[in-house]
């Protein structure tokens, strides 16, 4: 009877701490299902807030009467000449009154696209991929739209443009907006990032990733397996897996979607700390937790000792260059010294034909190609999707014999997927460079670099102005 009465109360016992688990997990679901999308929100009103400001400039900037006036009557202002000071003069005082990276006017009636350092360019949809997105954006016919780009007036750099139509009296005038440099946006999510252990993107309504805090994800990768809602639904939705979740929520002024996701075991983590309080007399939740424990330490040691190669190619990354670059311009270059920076022909062409697992490969052989070509001599970086550097001490003959070994391993390469390889180069040498800071040596190598690009696509027969693939 006594053992009986013994296994009755250690089996009430058991039940009671059991269901106490149970009870304290679910509330420990519902408390970090509900906290999770509490930080959705801030992150959601912080980036609209952020981002509210420009789209407001650029529709202001859309129904100045001077810019009607200018659009509407172009050819009465006077040569191209007299047009482009006149608009320069008036975008270069917006951008110092609007303090935003670049301002621009693109003109329907003769497709010139103005800038506040000038004349930057004749808009070309037909002919060239980098101005597609004015027909795409005349084409929805909207007030106003938000667009990730390169900024080929600012050094290529990742750019948030918001586009702007303008138009009187129903007739179509052109384009005008404003372009705010991705780099605060994407300080702004990796603090969340670093602080919550979750990763933030926002994507469009392909699930195109349009912000990243790593750069090669921009316009380069797909987040299709995460739920969105529906453009005119203001519900965040959750997702929950067995030690992951999503929330994602649409974003109606910018068109875009946030996208919030767990990056470690740190949800799993807490649950058990959970069931560790509750049920004490378990050892072996004990032992699991300290194990968890054990394996996230080790994890986050991996990852910062990885933080700086890329991962795709096993390159170094844009924020070893970074940092090396700006070691470098601390100090007197010896005459030994080459910058070399590369650009990967035809990615564009692979990943829309063959798709982006081809793209992957032709990134990674070019990789190799560039590595076992100048890596004997220096640093070669992956810091962009198909754009390549290398930080070389090597001699003038060397150089020479190097670069014909990389042209001759480009020529004699072939793929799983695709069947040959190219890459433009530009190098500066610093005994040809003597009177050039180091900055002006990146830029003259990325002239070169651009020049052997325009001979390539000219020998394919084709006419591109673009500085991105």
């Amino acid at each position: 009877m006594q053992n009986s009465g013994y296994r009755r109360i250690a089996s009430i016992s058991f039940i009671f701490v059991l269901i106490s688990i149970v009870l304290s997990t679910v509330l420990a679901m519902y408390s970090m299902r509900r906290m999770n999308i509490l930080l959705a929100a801030r992150i959601h009103d912080k980036i609209n807030n952020d981002l509210t400001e420009p789209i407001m400039a650029a529709k202001t900037m859309a129904n100045n009467a001077f810019l009607y006036s200018f659009l509407e009557d172009e050819d009465s202002v006077g040569d191209e000449e007299a047009c482009v000071e006149e608009m320069k003069y008036y975008l270069k005082n917006l951008k110092s009154g609007l303090k935003y990276d670049s301002v621009f006017v693109v003109s329907e009636k003769t497709h010139r696209y103005y800038t506040d350092n000038g004349l930057n360019k004749i808009v070309d949809p037909e002919n060239d991929p980098h101005d597609i997105w004015y027909s795409l954006f005349l084409e929805k016919n909207k007030e106003y739209d938000l667009d990730v780009d390169s900024d080929e007036v600012n050094n290529n750099v990742w750019t948030v443009f918001v586009n702007a139509r303008v138009e009187s009296k129903g007739e179509l005038l052109g384009a005008c907006g404003v372009g705010v440099k991705m780099t605060n946006l994407q300080d702004l999510l990796y603090g969340y990032e670093k602080e919550y252990g979750v990763k933030v993107n926002l994507i469009d309504s392909k699930c195109l990733v349009q912000v990243d805090t790593d750069e090669i994800n921009i316009e380069n990768s797909y987040l299709d397996a995460i739920p969105i809602s529906a453009k005119d639904s203001n519900e965040y939705i959750y997702n929950q897996g067995k030690k992951e979740f999503s929330v994602s929520k649409y974003i109606e002024n910018l068109g875009w979607y946030l996208v919030i996701q767990s990056t470690n075991n740190r949800l799993n983590d807490e649950f058990s700390v959970v069931i560790i309080l509750n049920g004490g007399l378990f050892i072996i939740m004990v032992m699991a937790f300290f194990f968890a424990n054990h394996v996230t330490r080790r994890h986050t040691s991996l990852l910062l000792s990885s933080s700086y190669v890329d991962e795709l190619t096993g390159l170094q990354n844009r924020r070893a260059y970074e940092e090396n670059i700006s070691a470098l311009t601390k100090n007197v270059l010896p005459n030994d010294f080459v910058f070399v920076t590369a650009d990967v022909n035809g990615l564009k062409e692979v990943n829309d034909n063959l798709g982006h697992s081809a793209g992957d490969e032709l990134i990674r052989s070019a990789a190799e190609c560039l590595n076992s070509t100048f890596g004997n001599f220096g640093d070669v970086y992956r810091i962009g999707g198909d754009e390549f550097s290398a930080i070389l001490h090597i001699s003038d003959d060397e150089l020479e014999k190097a670069y014909s070994g990389l042209l001759e391993k480009t020529g004699n390469w072939h793929g799983k997927m695709i069947d040959e390889i190219s890459v433009s180069v530009g190098y500066v040498p610093r005994w040809e460079a003597h009177d050039m800071s180091l900055s002006e040596m990146i830029q003259e190598a990325d002239i070169r670099m651009y020049k052997a690009k325009k001979i390539y696509y000219s020998q394919k027969g084709r006419d591109r102005r673009v500085t991105r693939d």
